[in-house]
This record gives structure tokens, C-alpha cells and sequence, in this order.
């Protein structure tokens, strides 16, 4: 009931530039703020990728998905698309972009780059709970990525969902965590190489996501294929 997709958003100039025609105004302007490059055409590449997925989720064409946003930015679908909760995270060339039913909860997804030891540590004394700052640079990714999706389903501000005990890191879960947010669900999902990732869902039910790849798995899951430079799905066969 809970997907989440793991998307290789490494792309090239023409295929970007046919992307960016799938995304709406305010995407495409947001787009047009970033130098051009390397990030921006990941940049459109996660957000139609997302916009895709949340179509074919809803069973609308990707045009018919409109997005708003809470109070601290957090981007959920409203109109058609508003039985479904969404979450989209972003890292490099990867994204993680997670889809359920509202009913089941709302969600949340994060993926990060684990990085050098001086600055994990660095990192977990500025804002980890005291019985959480032992551990390798792995296990304070593991750690940063729970809280982020936790803090990503409620909508709420990062530096809350920091200072939250999130569990501990010899098992994917499901993990149950009691923050100031309030109560939610969290599991460590797999990763490329040199990253970590994890889904966490509100309320207490359980949660076990399945983890799928763009576009490769879309055939199996929704009855689509994408053209590499395709602007919506075409139904297969």
C-alpha cells in the first residue's frame, strides 16, 4: 500500500528541456532560478518523475496534478490528486519519491549521502538527543534520514524532528517513534551505494513499503511505459 520509488535522475540537456515541458508554471519558474547545469536538470527530472508517479497513482493524466504547500513547505497533490499523500526527497543524482492513500496516514521520505566522520560527529552533537551520539557516520545517516521522514510527514521543522529519538540501528524496523510531532512509523529502506534511506508514515499503523525503480518497474505497477523523453505515460501494448 505504501510505494516508494527510487529514481535515477542523471540526465542530459534535450531530455531535461522535454521534462521540464511535463512540470507547471511554478516548477518551471522555480527551475529557471537555478543556474543551468547538473542540479537543475536533476531538479526537473525528480519533480516529473514525481508528477508522473502521482498521476498514475491517482489514474489522472500528469496535467490534472496541482500541488500546495503547508506551512513549512511541504508540497501535497490537492484536486485530483488529493487522496493520495506524497513525499519527494532528492540527493545528487538520486531521488526517493514515496505514494499511499491519505487514509493509511500521511508520508514522508528521505534519502542522504552519508558523509565524512568530522562532520557526522560534528553534526550529532549540534542536534541529537545525548544517547544518540555514538556511533559511525552510517549510523548517523541512518539516524538523520528516520528523523527528515518524520519530520517530513507531519510537515513540520527539521530541527524538531532532530532532537527526536528515532530508534535504534541494528534493524530496518518498522520503528516506532513518539516525538512532539506526534506519533509515527518509520522504516530504513535500501540504498544506493554510499547513501541511506528511510520511509516513516504518521500514526501508529504498521508499514512495510515496497521499494521500486523508475521507470523500470512502472510496467509491472501501473500497465505503463515511458518513451525516454516521453511528457505523460502511454498505456503498454
Amino acid at each position: 500500500m505504501t510505494a516508494v520509488w527510487l529514481i535515477a535522475t542523471e540526465t542530459g540537456p534535450e531530455q531535461a528541456w522535454a521534462l521540464a515541458e511535463l512540470l507547471d508554471p511554478d516548477e518551471r519558474a522555480r527551475a529557471a532560478r537555478t543556474a543551468d547545469g547538473p542540479y537543475r536538470r536533476r531538479w526537473i527530472a525528480a519533480h516529473a518523475a514525481a508528477r508522473r508517479l502521482t498521476a498514475a497513482a491517482a489514474g489522472v493524466p500528469p496535467e490534472h496534478v496541482r500541488w500546495q504547500r503547508g506551512p513549512y513547505g511541504r508540497p501535497e497533490p490537492v484536486g485530483a490528486a488529493e487522496e493520495l499523500s506524497v513525499n519527494l526527497s532528492t540527493s545528487g543524482p538520486w531521488a526517493l519519491f514515496a505514494v499511499q492513500p491519505r487514509a493509511c496516514g500521511e508520508i514522508g521520505a528521505d534519502l542522504e549521502p552519508v558523509p565524512p566522520e568530522p562532520a557526522a560527529a560534528r553534526l550529532a552533537r549540534r542536534y541529537y538527543p545525548t544517547d544518540e551520539l555514538d556511533g559511525e557516520a552510517a549510523e548517523f545517516t541512518r539516524r538523520w534520514t528516520r528523523k527528515e521522514a518524520y519530520t517530513k510527514a507531519y510537515g513540520g521543522r527539521l530541527a524538531d524532528g532532530l532532537r527526536t529519538q528515532v530508534g535504534p540501528v541494528d534493524g530496518p524496523g518498522p520503528h516506532r517513534i513518539d516525538g512532539p510531532l506526534g506519533p509515527c512509523v518509520v522504516h530504513d529502506l535500501p540504498a544506493p551505494p554510499g547513501y541511506r534511506a528511510a520511509v516513516a508514515r504518521t500514526g501508529t499503523r504498521p508499514l512495510l513499503p515496497r521499494l521500486l525503480t523508475y521507470p523500470a518497474d512502472l510496467a509491472g505497477e501501473f500497465g505503463l511505459h515511458l518513451s525516454p523523453v516521453a511528457s505523460r505515460p502511454e498505456p503498454e501494448g
